[in-house]
């Protein structure tokens, strides 16, 4: 599953998890998400007269990179409590 940031050229920032289908159209692009709160699964068509930019992420391997990046704090903490 990705996760997905779309910024509108009005200013606005959409945040959507469990994207998949994330597929660029002729006018813009397209996905499916689940919605958090209502768990409902639904497609979105973006166009690109109203999409600024959209930042797109493995939610799977940015969680792997999180959880390294806290173990090694971890342990510099650990490290820094023997001196």
């Amino acid at each position: 599953m990705k996760e997905l940031i779309i910024f509108t050229n009005n200013g606005q920032t959409y945040h959507f998890s469990e994207v998949t289908n994330f597929r660029p159209t002729t006018t813009g692009f397209s996905f499916t998400y689940t919605g958090k709160a209502t768990g409902v699964t639904r497609e979105a068509v973006f166009n690109n007269t109203s999409a600024a930019g959209y930042a797109l992420v493995d939610e799977e391997k940015e969680h792997k990179r999180a959880d390294k990046a806290l173990k090694g704090i971890g342990e510099i903490y650990t490290d820094s409590q023997r001196m």
